[in-house]
């Protein structure tokens, strides 16, 4: 469940420029490859599952933050254990979407259900996994405490994507918001995706088209994840 971050106090021209280092400073996180090797032991992926189709797979992800505060831009891996229990990791490559291979906020003692999509099918019988690191890839801060995005979505039964309509009400501009919808059925994935919205002005609206992996279902669950909180 993610948890929408509503918004006090006013927008400043020093506020405007530490939002904007904060978005450089996580575009040039992404040029870097991600790699966790060793597992956060207090935000930890508590379930991990795929859904897969057309060639491609979502790993639909829960992760939990055991931390009496607030956490946020913790780098993730996800792949699957290969042969000889080697790990194939699918996120680790450069240039990527930065939220494709990091964590928005997670507040304290609370979960975030994140989602990646990979142009591949995961070979027969291997195992998912996800690993949280432990060190923060960009200096986001977590100051404004009340951000709220407001979405509805049309998704007609059997169709392979969804419109999604969003409203930023706030005084807080979003940087690479993080859009993620799923279905489930018997607590499984059965249709997931994800998709990031490059710019969603302070005051505005917007509508997007999120693409689906997997039997698409008439009981989503769509979220949209503030990523800018300072």
């Amino acid at each position: 469940m993610a948890v929408a971050i509503p918004l006090a106090g006013c927008t400043t021209t020093q506020h405007e420029a530490q939002r904007v280092q904060l978005d450089s400073a996580r575009q040039r996180a992404a040029l870097e490859h991600t790699r966790v090797t060793v597992a956060n032991p207090t935000v930890t992926a508590t379930s991990v599952a795929e859904v897969s189709g057309h060639g491609r797979t979502a790993f639909v992800v829960t992760v939990h933050n055991r931390r009496s505060r607030a956490v946020t831009d913790l780098p993730i891996s996800v792949g699957y254990e290969g042969a000889g229990g080697t790990s194939v990791y699918l996120n680790s490559a450069a240039n990527l979407n930065y939220f494709q291979a990091h964590l928005p906020a997670i507040a304290a003692g609370r979960s975030l259900t994140w989602i990646y999509t990979a142009d591949r099918v995961l070979p027969r019988g291997v195992r998912p996994f996800a690993r949280v690191g432990v060190k923060q890839s960009a200096p986001a801060r977590l100051t404004e405490t009340d951000v709220r995005i407001g979405l509805s979505y049309r998704h007609a039964a059997g169709q392979a994507s969804l419109t999604v309509h969003l409203d930023n009400p706030s005084s807080v501009p979003q940087y690479q918001l993080q859009l993620y919808a799923y279905a489930l059925v018997g607590g499984r994935p059965i249709a997931a995706g994800n998709t990031t919205v490059a710019d969603l002005g302070a005051g505005s609206k917007q509508r997007v088209k999120l693409a689906l992996i997997g039997t698409a279902a008439e009981d989503l669950r769509v979220e949209a994840v503030p990523t800018i909180l300072q």
